[in-house]
């Protein structure tokens, strides 16, 4: 059976839409079974029981029928509000409204028909076509012609609405304006971390943190009801694409057993069989305008390469179509797009520069060829085409505001200027719709406060700061104060108990903060320059005492040097005396990658970090090194959990142990692995919330947090014409 845009094989239970099949489960396709073989008809619920649950012994069936229901709308994509298949009689049971055909002959439902029929017909339904039509010089009843002249008049009414959504289509549409542009929170779970729009805009596909796993959702943009289409898992998302035609959703996830290492997988969008495509991806897809061919970024390590490759839409016929030399391999790259003219592929990379710099380029499809259009210091999210591809629009961090907001790049002149001005921290993630009248980006809020626990009682824990301006790291000083890096990149100075909150120094963008001997050390960032600063006690004196794209500085228990890793290829530990002078290379990071801090050991003998053999295929997942701090083969090398956060490692304070942050069941704790071997051991109690950082003090009396909660939703950018 036909209807609309889909064909129904009921014997083999099978649903396409335009030949591709569509994932329906077995009761929702009962359901759309019993509504098409009475089109035009009132089904009622007592007869969906008896079809559906003969057995009986489903005990719910209101909620039964309802969730079939709602998910056979789902797959059609349609409304209850507005139904253009499946519509509600109230207190009654469900019609099925749309036109249907059987075997080549069209078949119309005719809503408060009688019994009457014409021969071989079945009942409320009149047949246009084949056999049925009358004979030439037949009689034809008047009630007969009557229902032929509303059969003609139905043939008719839907012709001209043909006629008029492919000139809709084909004119063109208004593309995203100030003026009437309206922005609304598509999504209120607070758990996203990725999102596409589908092409005609009426769906949004999403990826969804269910404590430390992750799942995939698809939500009806006008009903705004939801279908899971891929269960939480712990490998998680990391780049959505709707392929063209929209009846597929493309998604890189992460291996098993290394967060840093993907794949590229695609399944059909209301769910179905996953197909693994392409080994080794580091951004989301773009499709070409026909659809035949996607290009993604691979980072080519242990170069500094990034590679802007194209295969077809089956992941065949991979190849490298240019190459951005010196560009950071270290993070998930936001994704290039393809131009609606198919010349031109947008893409943004973070160049590993003195200073280092954010590059819009413009690359040719045919030649390869790569054109700088746009240069920050600040990050550029994943651009999309607007004004019909004059121009892209694109997520841009702004230093001042301290939140991403949307900018324009015109593409003749690499002009720019801001779209949105707002409050919203808009993150990296952006798609549009082909009309380019709707785009989906994810709003963002972090809330994080100091907290402080009692080595003999961890589950004592309290918080020691209030109010809304998250706090993301903290330590202790020289004279027990604590000193915290807040969401703005400043310094903050507080008693213990979290009293006398203070400003303690002008510096901008610090991160990574750690008392060193009689001053204070961090990372800075300015204008893509990264450096390594010290200040003394009062946060006066600031002074230079390394450059270098680097990261994870620490101190020495000493307090006469610093150490710190240069990010760039191969990767290595650097040491740097803390009143200045030549850094001196300490040893080459073992694997491939860096995948978080270095901390020392408390008798400053040794130095422990996270690593990955980035490339491997298969992974070999995740280690940590244990490494004498002067140089030497490791003394302790061991596997580490994909569930381990690797960004956040500690010593513990007698040296025996290694203390990370773990998610499971929704909360981040704090856990002990022992260098000796054995199962880790969970130390913190907590039952919500997330860990960003934590510390412990000097005398190892007190478990110094800072925690709280991330908050992340879809939202709908649209204007209207």
């Amino acid at each position: 059976m036909n209807f609309g845009l889909f064909e129904a094989d009921l014997s083999s239970r099978e649903l396409r839409k335009r030949g591709h099949r569509i994932h329906l489960q077995d009761q929702p396709f009962q359901l759309l079974s019993l509504l098409l073989e009475r089109p035009g008809e009132v089904v009622t619920r007592e007869e969906v029981r008896k079809k559906l649950w003969s057995d009986g012994t489903y005990v719910d069936f209101d909620e039964g029928l309802d969730t079939a229901l709602k998910k056979l709308r789902f797959a059609l994509g349609d409304s209850a509000q507005n139904p253009t298949f499946i519509e509600t009689i109230p207190r009654r049971g469900y019609r099925f409204v749309a036109p249907v055909s059987r075997n080549g002959l069209a078949t119309y439902a005719l809503p408060g028909s009688s019994a009457e029929t014409l021969a071989d017909g079945p009942p409320n339904t009149i047949v246009l076509g084949g056999h049925h039509a009358p004979p030439e010089g037949a009689r034809v009843a008047p009630r007969t012609a009557a229902l032929l002249k509303y059969a003609l008049t139905v043939t008719v009414v839907i012709a001209a609405l043909a006629v008029f959504h492919y000139y809709k289509r084909s004119s063109p549409a208004s593309p995203l304006n100030l003026q009437t542009l309206e922005i609304t929170r598509l999504t209120d779970n607070g758990m996203v971390s990725g999102v596409a729009i589908s092409p005609d805009g009426r769906f949004a596909v999403y990826a969804k943190r269910d404590g430390e796993k992750e799942g995939l959702w698809i939500r009806q943009v006008v009903t705004r009801s939801d279908v899971q289409i891929l269960p939480p898992d712990t490998n998680g998302f990391h780049g959505l694409t709707f392929s063209p035609d929209g009846d597929y959703i493309y998604f890189v996830r992460s291996d098993k057993n290394d967060a840093y290492f993907k794949y590229l997988y695609s399944i059909p969008a209301l769910g179905g069989t996953v197909r693994k495509l392409i080994t080794d991806v580091d951004s989301p897809v773009s499709f070409s305008p026909d659809g035949r061919q996607f290009v993604y970024e691979h980072c080519a390590q242990p170069t500094n390469d990034i590679e802007i490759k194209i295969a077809y839409a089956d992941g065949s016929g991979d190849h490298v179509l240019a190459v951005v030399h010196n560009g950071s391999g270290f993070m998930f790259q936001p994704g290039p797009n393809w131009s609606p003219d198919g010349k031109t592929i947008a893409v943004p990379v973070l160049l590993l520069e003195k200073p280092q710099r954010w590059v819009l380029y413009s690359v040719s499809t045919t030649t390869g060829g790569l054109r700088e259009l746009y240069s920050s210091s600040d990050a550029i999210g994943r651009p999309v085409w607007i004004s019909g591809g004059r121009d892209l629009l694109m997520p841009h961090s702004d230093p001042e505001l301290h939140r991403t907001q949307l900018w324009t790049v015109s593409l003749a002149l690499g002009e720019t200027h801001p779209f949105t001005n707002d409050l919203t921290d808009y993150g990296l993630d952006l798609d549009l719709t082909r009309d380019g009248r709707s785009a989906a980006a994810i709003a963002t809020k972090t809330v994080s406060h100091v907290w402080s626990a009692p080595v003999t009682n961890l589950s004592a824990a309290v918080q020691v700061t209030t109010g809304d301006f998250p706090l993301l790291e903290v330590t202790e000083t020289s004279d027990g104060k604590l000193l915290a890096t807040g969401r703005d990149g400043a310094l903050w100075m507080m008693n213990a108990d979290g009293s006398q909150l203070a400003h303690f120094s002008n510096v901008r963008n610090a991160n990574a903060v750690t008392p060193c001997g009689h001053f204070i050390l961090f990372a800075s960032e300015e204008l893509g320059i990264v450096s390594l600063i010290r200040v003394d006690s009062s946060g006066m004196q600031p002074a230079t005492i390394a450059t270098a794209n680097l990261c994870c500085p620490v101190c020495s228990r000493d307090g006469n040097s610093a150490l710190y890793v240069s990010i760039a290829q191969p990767q290595k530990i650097w040491q740097v005396p803390i009143t200045g002078g030549a850094p001196a290379e300490v040893a080459e990071v073992l694997g491939s990658q860096l995948v978080g801090r270095l901390t020392i050991s408390p008798d400053g003998k040794l130095l422990a970090y996270p690593y990955t053999q980035y490339g491997h295929v298969p992974s070999e997942g995740r280690s940590v090194a244990v490494v004498p701090i002067d140089g030497g083969p490791p003394v302790k090398n061991f596997k580490i959990s994909q569930d381990a956060d690797t960004l956040q490692w500690r010593w513990s304070p007698d040296g025996k142990s290694l203390h990370y942050v773990q998610t499971a069941d929704g909360a981040a704790n704090i856990w002990e692995q022992p260098l000796a071997g054995g199962q880790p051991k969970q130390l913190t109690k907590f039952t919500s919330g997330e860990i960003f950082d934590f510390n412990w003090t000097s005398d190892g009396k007190q478990l110094l947090l800072t925690r709280g909660e991330r908050t992340s939703d879809v939202v709908l950018l649209k204007s209207h014409p």
